[in-house]
């Protein structure tokens, strides 16, 4: 009897201990089960700021691109598109404003993804994607309006800069065939020496006269000008002559120049003074000055 009662005795202590094993195990297990459902719950809570954050973002960047949009629009106002400085801050301006155009675009198309990942149906989530998506629509037609009036700008600048470097061209190509025509206009020649020296040269006559000009049959091309020298008559107002008995045998009023003699010697002539050049110059532009 004393057996069987410790038999039964021993048999319930098990029974007892293997269903309080059992209930931990539950435990456990259940204490698993929602670790896990919160770990998924904590990273789709995450991933629902990350989204959030990211529209955050989205959004500051429409705001900032609205800000640059404006600027240009101000550079544009002050009416100066053709000075570098405005254009160089227009350009950057703009590229800064693609390169966040560009930015928002990869996060849209971000967003779409881990809002599909998600598999949640939030109407209110998506309609807001939306109207960024709207948004950033509008911005980049604003943009490529703005640039093309910009590039159009550019094509009426390089016109008119065309113009205007042809027409400076034309005015310098003017002004250096004036220049010409006043240098050729002013063009002079003298020449000083001996009579005897004149005559070999065949300048001055038998009669003396000198050839081409005055008395002597003959044009202006038969004179020998590698004789003379070529002066600019609008700046030279003095001749040297240094030189006795000095005479001059071509055509010029007498009122117009004056010999100057020597300090030293009144005989010998230092030069001629041309007191007024253009009555001087008014018959013949070449001056000879020969010995009596």
């Amino acid at each position: 009897m004393n057996r069987l009662l410790s038999f039964a005795m021993m048999a319930g202590a098990v029974a007892i201990f293997s269903a309080c094993s059992g209930s931990d195990e539950q435990q456990l297990a259940a204490q698993r089960t929602q670790d896990s459902l919160q770990a998924v719950i904590d990273a789709k809570d995450n991933e629902v700021n990350a989204l959030f954050e990211m529209l955050n973002q989205i959004e500051d960047n429409l705001a900032a691109i609205s800000a640059k949009y404006g600027n240009v629009q101000k550079l544009r106002q002050r009416g100066v598109e053709g000075n570098i400085n405005v254009r160089g801050e227009i350009n950057d301006q703009l590229a800064n404003i693609e390169s966040m155009l560009a930015a928002n675009k990869a996060k849209i198309s971000e967003l779409n993804r881990k809002l599909a990942e998600l598999g949640r149906q939030n109407t209110e989530l998506q309609d807001f994607v939306a109207r960024l998506e709207q948004r950033m629509t509008e911005q980049e037609q604003q943009i490529a309006g703005l640039t093309a009036e910009l590039e159009q700008s550019k094509v009426v600048i390089r016109n008119l800069n065309q113009s205007v470097s042809e027409l400076t061209d034309a005015n310098a190509e003017k002004e250096q065939t004036i220049a010409r025509q006043i240098a050729e206009s002013n063009k002079a020649y003298f020449i000083v020496g001996t009579y005897a020296e004149l005559k070999e040269a065949g300048i001055v006559s038998k009669s003396g006269g000198f050839i081409g000009i005055g008395r002597r049959q003959g044009t202006v091309a038969d004179m020998p000008l590698d004789r003379f020298v070529q002066i600019d008559r609008s700046k030279v107002t003095t001749v040297a002559v240094n030189m006795r008995n000095a005479v001059v045998i071509s055509s010029h009023p007498e009122s117009s120049y004056e010999l100057v003699s020597d300090e030293n010697d009144e005989k010998v002539t230092a030069y001629l003074r041309i007191l007024n050049p253009a009555l001087f110059w008014q018959q013949t532009k070449y001056l000879i000055i020969s010995t009596k």
